[in-house]
């Protein structure tokens, strides 16, 4: 392990050396070629590849856009992965993403959504400074890969779900996004897991809402730093401090986190997730993720997140916990109640 307490900053990545593999369904309100004409912009010499399945395809008839386009068969959808929800697109995610990946042939890539888009290289420029320092040993590729904190969930606060990290956007080496991308398909039984058994006791009213075994972003985690197994969670809210100690080890030595805000991410669909309390209060931020790799290696650095009230461990303890209890009171309707009760007029 080097015992350098500053990032490596190893030049400038220049954007003729970036790839950005726009990945996802097609349609609806956002069309992807806003997407594709803005990161030009911002990223003048970029690469852009668009991959998706093939009968999404069908509605974009100008391929002009893009460097190139990648089309798969599509694997069709599983059973939401909640009780109530939409279908589970995670094998269309893994075989597109996949695919995208395997035609890119700069040294770094971005994979992004094809309904989001960047407003400037922060992403890139961040990734350099925190990447490849002071590698721990637990660390799976060539370097840490740049995640968003929403949703890269603490499992300290209300849904206790470790190895969920968010999927929103991804920058990294191309060699350690096709890494993460290459992971197993989700069978049928996985998906529906929790229809045929019991949940465990310890689950709270959230984690009993669960149909599949593990949370989407838990199974696509979980594929890269354990392949087909075994994994150190046997379900989606399997939990002990040891299994809490070891997660956080993974995520300080594979992973950076930073907030959509940090690199200028832009999401139309999810935009009202970014400023949200309660988002931000159940998820690791870059300063808890720089609190994490200080703690693993001594790597510091001047950089700043984005952050929000509440911030400390204990103000996020009493938020949540107050969070908890409006929503039970909001299944039996006493909410509405109270809140008429205080506000008569």
């Amino acid at each position: 392990m080097s015992d350098r307490s500053e990032p490596l900053v190893s030049g400038t990545i220049a954007n003729e050396d970036v790839t950005i593999v726009l990945q996802g369904g097609l349609g609806g309100d956002w069309d992807v070629r806003y997407s594709v004409r803005y990161l030009r912009e911002v990223m003048p010499g970029v690469k852009i590849i668009l991959s998706t399945q093939k009968s999404a395809a069908k509605t974009l008839l100008d391929h002009a856009d893009f460097d190139a386009v990648i089309l798969t068969d599509d694997p069709g959808v599983l059973p939401p992965v909640k009780l109530i929800g939409a279908p589970h697109n995670v094998n269309r995610q893994i075989m597109s993403s996949a695919a995208g990946l395997a035609a890119v042939t700069t040294p770094y890539a971005i994979k992004l959504r094809t309904d989001a888009y960047l407003s400037s290289r922060k992403v890139v420029d961040l990734w350099s400074r925190w990447a490849e320092a002071n590698p721990g040993p637990r660390l799976k590729g060539r370097a840490r890969i740049l995640i968003m904190s929403l949703f890269s969930l603490n499992p300290r606060f209300d849904e206790r779900l470790c190895y969920h990290l968010s999927d929103f956007m991804q920058f990294g080496r191309t060699e350690d996004l096709r890494a993460f991308w290459s992971g197993p398909l989700m069978d049928f039984g996985t998906n529906t897991h929790w229809e045929r058994n019991p949940f465990p006791p310890h689950s709270i009213p959230r984690e009993r809402e669960f149909r599949s075994r593990y949370a989407t972003e838990q199974w696509l985690t979980l594929g890269y730093l354990f392949g087909r197994g075994p994994y150190p969670i046997a379900y989606h809210n399997d939990i002990s401090d040891d299994i809490l100690r070891e997660f956080e080890e993974y995520l300080a030595d594979n992973f950076i986190v930073a907030h959509p805000l940090d690199v200028d991410l832009h999401m139309p669909k999810h935009n009202y997730v970014f400023k949200s309390r309660y988002f931000n209060a159940i998820c690791y931020s870059f300063e808890d993720w720089k609190k994490l790799v200080f703690a693993r290696s001594g790597l510091t650095g001047p950089d700043t997140g984005y952050t929000q009230w509440p911030r400390s461990f204990a103000e996020k303890q009493r938020y949540i916990a107050v969070k908890q209890r409006t929503r039970w009171l909001n299944r039996f309707g006493f909410a509405h109640t109270v809140r008429r009760w205080l506000n008569p007029g």
